[in-house]
Parts: C-alpha cells; sequence; structure tokens
C-alpha cells in the first residue's frame, strides 16, 4: 500500500470553504426579497445567484474528501470510532444545539416586540418540527416553517444529511477494504440519478424533499469520499499532478454544465435539475477540489489562498447558521421592513448583516468553537 500523502493543513482547503459560504450567503440574501417582478432589479439579482444554493453541494464535496480521508488513515487505530465521534461531537453538537436552544428562549420569552418585529404578527412555533432538530432528522421534512422560524431552521436540512453522512461513512471505511470502498461509492454515484428519477416518477418522495434526504443526495459526499480515496493513491495523484490539462478539460466541459442548468433549468425543485443536475454540479465541485490539489500554482489554488477566503472559511460553520436570523433582525431593527436588497437602503443593511454575521462567526470561533475544537483534538485515533 501507497504512503498517505502529507496530513498538514491544506490551506486551499478553507479558501474553497469560503467561496461555498459565500455563494450561500449571496443567494440566500438576495432571494429573502422573495418573487419579484421580472426585469426588475430584485429579478435579475435573483437570477443571477439562483445556483448560489449549490454552495452547499461544495460543503458536502469537502467534508466527503475531509471526513473520508481522516478515517481512511485513522482505520487501523484501536479507537476508531470512539476517537472520531468525540471530535465530531465537540466540532458539531455545542454551538448546533446552543442554536436550537437560542430560538426557544426567544420564542418563550420574545413576546410583542418579537411579533412587531417580524412584519407577520404569527408567534414562532414550538412543537415537534422545532424539538426535532436536537435529532438531526429535520431533513425529513419540508418547508414546515415560515417567517423567523424558517429563517432559523429552514437552512439546517444540510447539517442533517452531515449528521447522518457521519453515521454511516466511518461503518463503511472500516468494513469494506480499500477496493471494494471504491467500488460501493461508484455505485452510489452511478446510481443516485437514477434513484431519484425512479422516485420522483413514482410519486413516492416529492419535489423538494428529494433534494435534502441523505440517500437520495448521496452522491455529492461520496464523490468526496472518491476523492480522498484516489487522493491516498500514489499512482493516481502522480497522474494527476503531471496531467494538468485533463483536469482543466474536464472543469471546463463540466462548467458547459453546470452554465446549461443555470441558462435552462436552474430551479432546485425542477425535474432535470434534480434528476441529473445534483450529480452534474457535484462532479463539477469535486473537479474544482481537484484541480486546487493537484495544481498549487494554478489559478483556482491561487484564489482559494486568498486571506479573506481563508478567515471566511474558517468561521463558515457559525456563518451558516446564523446568516439568516442576522439578515432579517437587521432589516427589522433598522429598516422596520422584511429584507431587500433592490434599492439602497435595503442592499446596504444587506452588506451591514454579512459583516456583523461575520464578525459573531468571528467571535464564536476564537471563544467558543476553537478551544472546543482543541478539546476534542486532545482525544487521539
Amino acid at each position: 500500500m501507497e504512503p498517505p500523502p502529507n496530513k498538514s493543513r491544506i490551506p486551499e482547503l478553507d479558501g474553497i470553504r469560503g467561496v461555498a459560504i459565500l455563494s450561500v450567503l449571496c443567494f440566500h440574501y438576495i432571494s429573502m426579497e422573495g418573487l419579484a417582478s421580472p426585469g426588475s432589479i430584485a429579478d435579475r439579482l435573483q437570477r443571477l445567484v439562483i445556483l448560489g444554493g449549490t454552495g452547499v453541494d461544495l460543503f458536502f464535496v469537502l467534508s466527503g474528501f475531509l471526513i473520508g480521508g481522516i478515517l481512511l488513515d485513522a482505520k487501523d487505530s484501536p479507537r476508531f470510532f470512539a476517537t472520531f465521534y468525540t471530535r465530531r461531537f465537540f466540532r458539531i453538537f455545542p454551538v448546533y444545539y446552543l442554536w436550537i436552544t437560542a430560538y426557544i428562549f426567544v420564542a418563550l420569552f420574545g413576546g410583542k416586540r418579537l411579533l412587531a418585529l417580524s412584519h407577520s404578527g404569527i408567534a414562532p412555533p414550538l412543537n415537534f418540527d422545532v424539538y426535532s432538530h436536537y435529532l438531526f432528522i429535520q431533513n425529513f421534512f419540508l418547508d414546515r416553517f415560515h417567517h423567523l422560524a424558517g429563517a432559523w431552521f429552514d437552512h439546517t436540512w444540510s447539517l442533517a444529511v452531515e449528521e447522518q453522512f457521519y453515521l454511516v461513512i466511518p461503518l463503511l471505511v472500516w468494513l469494506f477494504s480499500r477496493r471494494a470502498l471504491k467500488i460501493f461509492l461508484i455505485a452510489i454515484v452511478v446510481t443516485q440519478p437514477l434513484l431519484r428519477i425512479l422516485l420522483l416518477k413514482m410519486g413516492w418522495v416529492g419535489a423538494g424533499l428529494i433534494g435534502q434526504l441523505s440517500v437520495t443526495r448521496a452522491d455529492v459526499l461520496a464523490f468526496g469520499v472518491l476523492v480522498a480515496v484516489y487522493w491516498r493513491e500514489e499512482s493516481v495523484r502522480t497522474w494527476l499532478q503531471h496531467n494538468p490539462r485533463a483536469i482543466l478539460a474536464a472543469l471546463a466541459a463540466l462548467f458547459v454544465g453546470f452554465a446549461a442548468f443555470w441558462k435552462w433549468s436552474p430551479y432546485m425543485r425542477a425535474f432535470a435539475m434534480e434528476a441529473a443536475g445534483y450529480s452534474t454540479i457535484a462532479l463539477f465541485y469535486t473537479t474544482l477540489l481537484v484541480a486546487a490539489l493537484c495544481m498549487p500554482n494554478g489559478a483556482i489554488a491561487k484564489v482559494a489562498r486568498w486571506n479573506v477566503l481563508r478567515q471566511l472559511g474558517a468561521v463558515s460553520y457559525c456563518m451558516y447558521l446564523i446568516h439568516l436570523v442576522v439578515d432579517v433582525a437587521c432589516h427589522a431593527v433598522i429598516l422596520h421592513a422584511t429584507p431587500k436588497t433592490s434599492n439602497l437602503r435595503g442592499a446596504a443593511v444587506t452588506l451591514f448583516a454579512a459583516a456583523l454575521t461575520f464578525a459573531i462567526a468571528k467571535v464564536s470561533w476564537v471563544v467558543f468553537e476553537r478551544p472546543l475544537l482543541r478539546l476534542g483534538h486532545t482525544f487521539r485515533y
């Protein structure tokens, strides 16, 4: 077996994670205005960033690569499962559980002031749909929240998908040989579009929900794990590093596919997107990752090493959790209105909300998350 590559931190990955969170923020902040009149500024902005939500897919690919790599390198450890799950607990649970609990506190004690700021007159719900988030099963339900609760929770379906991935992937890595794992992952990648088509055509899973179930989004994470597997094979890694033109040609072809979906079928609940778009976009992001890894002097890797992107990537977890609520709150308090980006005042408040989101996430990282992460890493493989 070939020796594993250098295990030192890869700076480009933080930058790619920064691109992912920027993409998600642009999409969510601009789409918060709701349906806009055709041809209006808001409509053009929304159309421009309509695939920004696929930044979540980029997060998934990165997660598959990083988590898959960690597990592959630690497979022979006697503390394989215990250390993995302990580290994941310290990284994921405290911030996430604090976020859910903060909502419950706000819903219980927000009172009339909260209703006035929400512009809905509807009290934030407190029911099973809220408490289910503690169990990471919210991705089994679609669009159950609106207004403040929607801003607080709707995007957390992706965290449920990741947590369910963490339940499965360690067992697969531990049970399967390297060759069997590759075959299994390739089978997942190939069959996922067929599974989504079957589920849609038979009416067993509705449009929208099929985009947030682990069983129908497994290909995105599988792509990342496959890169981790092949990156640990010296012959494959050497070939890729010596054939940058092949990587760039694949990236260009997949970008054409990405652009085609952006032009003709950009909506995440459209049949074409759910049948083939998810996999096409995931493969594009996977190739982008490979380009950053294999061409350290290339343009993609250089951009990924920009300090601003790396700073965003480092605090992206908290930013992802809080960004919608911060935007809603800033518009409510400053402009006494729902979020808009199609006028100068609204755009300025949205930019302020983005800066505030980063500031809060940075404080969370320094004061809370990084110490917890270090505590988790005291548990060794």
